[in-house]
């Protein structure tokens, strides 16, 4: 057992070997917000608040949206968002590249200002500004951090339609069509009383007032409204209004108005996310016979995903999810489509894991035989020119195999994965399955060594997908895992490793990161990890000395105070 002492002390000695970092590095701006939450979440709740204001002075990443809002409130809430206003904050993304509503700061920042008239009117008239070359080629950024703005201060006035006459005042004529985004003032108003006072609904608007009209009961008003959007946004929306057990009269519509509604071009790609779509309202509406038969006429898609490989493995899900539907003819028929030529080897390899172990769930005994003796032989034919993908089609085998009670039918694949450069892919599928065949108790090296090849990829949605699949007990073999692996992959996973351990409080394995640090700068990130954990638990002494030395305080030094008596508490 790891205790508070330990934690701190396991820190220290990382960032006194690691050394001092060059003087132009400064800590990930993600990593100061989430530093603030700790914080909050320990009870320093006026520390969490100084904190999170200080992460004004530089670019807010999307964290921010989620933990502002829970650290400030009231008072204090509406002095930072009137603060932010006179930089460039309203007029940002959240996420570099992303300029949609829901990645616009002013968003946030109307989480914020929220309840205040003045605070609520200040933003508004920041966000209307017409900033450079907004009038013309960057037209949508100014779009959407108004809608944004619109649709959060909606949504806090709830059953007060007055707002939209006070907002409307603050409208120039060309911007009126931006009222629409208050959806949820305007939902229970109806379509007509929409369009008089935006005049024009846009699709970036549009989805969010389709969904508003049906959570009113104005399903007519959704419906005409959805018609009236780009095909994209208008697909989606009409997707939106299919459910099951809707009346056959309003099914009937929804099913004619998608046959006629628009693809957004005429290449390939298009025209399957057109099918796929029509296929996923068919299946919200119960009517699996004729999704099959959109996905009988798809053929390959292979730059948007959304070709018949995905659209068969989503079927099977929905039978899956009704197995009186699931009968040996629907189950062939997808079994067709896999093997058809039409979905490229690559799709395939992206579905088999999954759509083999369906089937067999679902199978009567001679398609289970089937199965194996005739159907994924075939399947594995058509990947025989990629060892990976090949064996992805054992695994989906091995997995049908496993569920029918033979823990041991994925062994052999397991060690043709880590026999030679192991497939990152296909490690993570083999490790997530392991815990099924209780692999760990069986051969813990080859269950370590499967690990491993999911993390020399790095990456951090790599790391998460592995990690949170793993109990306590799996998580033990990680530190040998990152130990075995190369330089490069060993200095790039212990970041993403020791975030994981601090959101799910796994102090040992945090521990075993600092320990394992190679440079000073995943140092001081995995050093302010410990400092969060640290936080959280209410150890805020420790936890304040070690933040400053990560860059993760205002004014913070480089130098390393020894490790110190302290509680002898476990986190």
């Amino acid at each position: 057992m790891i205790t508070f002492t330990d934690l701190a002390n396991h820190a220290r000695a990382a960032l006194a070997r690691s050394g001092p970092v060059q003087s132009e590095w400064r800590a990930d701006p993600a990593d100061r917000v989430e530093w603030a939450a700790a914080r909050f979440d320990g009870g320093d709740h006026a520390g969490a608040a100084e904190e999170l204001v200080a992460c004004l002075d530089g670019w807010l990443p999307k964290e921010f949206a989620a933990v502002a809002p829970r650290v400030l409130t009231g008072e204090q809430a509406v002095r930072v968002a009137t603060a932010a206003l006179d930089g460039e904050h309203p007029y940002r993304p959240l996420v570099s590249g992303r300029n949609d509503p829901d990645h616009a700061v002013a968003g946030t920042l109307a989480r914020l200002a929220a309840g205040d008239p003045d605070a609520e009117a200040a933003l508004l008239r920041a966000v209307l500004v017409v900033r450079p070359n907004e009038d013309r080629g960057l037209a949508h950024l100014r779009v959407a951090r108004i809608s944004a703005v619109f649709a959060v201060l909606a949504e806090a006035h709830v059953g007060e339609p007055a707002y939209l006459d006070r907002w409307s005042a603050l409208l120039h004529e060309d911007d009126r069509p931006r009222l629409a985004a208050a959806a949820a003032l305007l939902g229970p108003l109806g379509l007509a009383e929409a369009d008089r006072r935006c005049g024009t609904v846009e699709d970036v608007d549009g989805e969010r007032l389709v969904v508003a009209f049906r959570t009113a009961g104005r399903f007519d008003d959704a419906f005409a409204l959805a018609i009236r959007l780009g095909s994209n946004q208008q697909q989606r929306a009409l997707l939106t209004l299919a459910t099951p057990g809707l009346p056959a009269a309003r099914a009937k519509a929804l099913v004619a108005a998608f046959r006629k509604c628009p693809k957004s071009g005429r290449g390939r790609d298009e025209q399957m996310i057109y099918q796929h779509r029509f296929a996923q309202l068919f299946l919200a509406l119960d009517r699996v016979d004729d999704a099959l038969a959109v996905l009988s006429r798809m053929r390959d898609c292979r730059v948007s995903g959304y070709g018949p490989g995905p659209l068969a493995r989503e079927l099977l899900r929905w039978l899956g999810g009704r197995r009186e539907a699931a009968t040996p003819e629907r189950l062939r028929a997808v079994l067709d489509v896999l093997a058809d030529p039409r979905v490229i080897p690559q799709e395939l390899a992206a579905v088999v894991v999954e759509a083999v172990p369906l089937v067999h769930a679902l199978a009567d005994g001679q398609l289970r035989a089937e199965l194996v003796d005739v159907r994924v032989p075939r399947l594995r034919a058509r990947l025989r020119r990629v060892r990976l993908w090949q064996l992805l089609a054992d695994v989906g085998l091995g997995a049908a195999l496993v569920d029918a009670g033979d823990v041991t039918a994925l062994d052999s694949v397991c060690a043709q994965a880590v026999s030679g450069p192991p497939e990152v892919r296909l490690c993570l599928v083999l490790t997530r399955l392991a815990g099924r065949t209780g692999l760990l108790a069986r051969d813990r090296e080859l269950f370590t060594r499967l690990v491993g090849g999911v993390l020399r990829d790095g990456g951090w949605s790599v790391a998460d997908a592995l990690l949170a699949t793993l109990d306590a007990e799996a998580r033990m073999v990680v530190p040998d895992a990152v130990a075995a692996l190369p330089a490069v992959d060993h200095r790039r996973v212990v970041v993403p490793v020791a975030r994981f351990a601090e959101q799910v409080g796994d102090a040992g394995l945090l521990a075993a990161m600092l320990d394992a640090v190679p440079d000073a700068k995943n140092a001081r990130r995995v050093a302010g990890r410990a400092a969060m954990a640290l936080a959280r638990c209410g150890e805020l002494p420790d936890a304040l000395d070690i933040a400053r030395h990560c860059g993760l305080v205002s004014g913070s030094h480089s130098g390393v105070t020894s490790p110190s008596p302290g509680s002898s508490r476990t986190p």
